[in-house]
């Protein structure tokens, strides 16, 4: 029962998070690695989501959060070569 809600909340962190991120880093950064390789980038961001579930619950429940997040995100993978 619990894995059930982890593996939700992931997915949930997935939808929210990386989703709306990939389309706005496609945009930005076209050459990025994350875009190159869209499928190995996901299962990478799943596996940590998975691995940080419990820090990403404030970002998950509080919009402004989640906007903040979002944006560090975004910067963090122009970072990445």
């Amino acid at each position: 029962m619990l894995l059930v809600f982890w593996l939700v909340g992931v997915c949930l962190a997935m939808y929210k998070i990386w989703f709306p991120s990939l389309e706005i880093i496609k945009i930005i950064y076209p050459e990025n690695i994350l875009t190159a390789r869209p499928i190995l980038s996901t299962i990478v961001v799943f596996c940590i989501f998975f691995l940080a579930l419990p820090f990403m619950v404030i970002p998950l429940l509080i919009p402004q959060k989640l906007e903040d997040f979002t944006a560090s995100f975004i910067k963090g993978a122009e970072k990445i070569k």
